[in-house]
C-alpha cells in the first residue's frame, strides 16, 4: 500500500488536498517520505497543498508548531468545525486515498481512481473548505477570556522574574501567585510556563 501511495504521489502534478481529524493518520515513514518528495519536486508556482483539519488537531503546542511550519512552506491550512473523516487525500482530482479507523491490527487505506467518487468527494471538500477558517484567524478568535489578574500574571511570567519576586511585586503571597499561574496555564491549555508564553503570543495576547 505504501509503495503504491508513493508512486501515486510522484505522478501528481498540481493539486494536493487533505482533510483530517488530526495529524496522526500518516505515521508510516514511507507515506511521509512520498509527500515530502512530491512537494520538493513540485513547481511552487503551480502547487499549493491545502490541509483541512478539525480543532482537535490544535490540541497541543507541538501540533500547532507543525502547522505553522507547514504554512511557512507555502501550504494553506484551514480549521473546520464540521465533522471530518479520519483522513482523505485528493491528488489532482484523479486519485483519492481514504484512511480508516485505527484498529489493533493497524489502519486500513483505500485507494480509488473512480472519477465519480473523486469528483463527489472533491466537491464536498471544497464546500467545507470555503466555510472553514484560516489557521491564524481561528487561533486569534479562540482567545480565552483573561481578566486583569490573568494578564498581570502573564506579564510577570514574560518578565522572567522568580516566583518570589513576582509575588512580592504583585503584592500577593507566593502560594496565591503560584495558584494564579496554574489557573492561567489551564486557561491557555499549556503544560508549562514556556508553553503558556508561546500560546499567549500565538493568540495575540498582550504580555
Amino acid at each position: 500500500m505504501i509503495a503504491r501511495a508513493g508512486h501515486l504521489f510522484e505522478s501528481a502534478r498540481t493539486e494536493f488536498l487533505c482533510a483530517a481529524q488530526n495529524l496522526q493518520t500518516w505515521s508510516q515513514p514511507g507515506a511521509r517520505a512520498a509527500v515530502r518528495n512530491r512537494m520538493r519536486a513540485a513547481d511552487p508556482a503551480d502547487f499549493t497543498p491545502r490541509k483541512l483539519l478539525s480543532p482537535v488537531a490544535l490540541a497541543d503546542e507541538e501540533a500547532r508548531a507543525h502547522l505553522r511550519l507547514v504554512r511557512s512552506k507555502g501550504a494553506l491550512v484551514r480549521i473546520s468545525r464540521s465533522p471530518l473523516p479520519h483522513e482523505t487525500i485528493l491528488i489532482d482530482r484523479r486519485v483519492m486515498i481514504l484512511a480508516g479507523q485505527e484498529t489493533p491490527t493497524g489502519r486500513e487505506y483505500t485507494v480509488t481512481t473512480s472519477q465519480i467518487l473523486v469528483d463527489g468527494v472533491h466537491s464536498l471538500f471544497r464546500a467545507i473548505w470555503d466555510a472553514a477558517v484560516d489557521l491564524e484567524t481561528y487561533l486569534r478568535s479562540d482567545v480565552p477570556p483573561l481578566d486583569a489578574d490573568g494578564r498581570v500574571i502573564l506579564k510577570a511570567l514574560a518578565s522572567g522574574l522568580t516566583d518570589e519576586s513576582a509575588a512580592k511585586q504583585l503584592g500577593v503571597s507566593l502560594r496565591t501567585y503560584r495558584r494564579r499561574v496554574a489557573e492561567l496555564m489551564a486557561k491557555l491549555e499549556a503544560d508549562s510556563r514556556f508553553q503558556a508564553g508561546l500560546r499567549a503570543g500565538e493568540l495575540g495576547l498582550p504580555r
